[in-house]
């Protein structure tokens, strides 16, 4: 963060959360992040796993970075790694959570 700050450099990869948000108040964050869409029903939950994370990965670049979903197709979606987290906030709420880290 000192690099970027002390040259004014921009970076999507990272914003800070609003001052309103439940967990994390004003942290430094990953900018675009998304929890699938669960239709309701379990059986076709791992079926479709991979498709809703893309879909709503897609969702959320729109809604986040204003990037349309023409501009990049899901097929174009690299996963890099995948992490498993848990995060206190402040002794009533955080994470626990299990992150697909994708590129573009």
């Amino acid at each position: 963060m000192e690099k970027i700050e002390s040259e004014n450099l921009l970076h999507r990869a990272f914003s800070q959360r609003s001052t309103t948000k439940v967990t994390f108040p004003l942290v430094w964050t990953n900018t675009c992040c998304s929890h699938p869409h669960y239709t309701g029903n379990l059986s076709l939950l791992r079926i479709t796993t991979l498709v809703c994370v893309k879909n709503a990965a897609q969702r959320r670049l729109l809604d986040e970075l204003g990037i349309p979903s023409e501009q990049l197709p899901v097929d174009e979606f690299i996963p890099l790694s995948r992490i498993l987290y848990k995060a206190p906030s402040d002794g009533k709420w955080g994470e626990h959570e299990r992150k697909i880290i994708r590129s573009c």
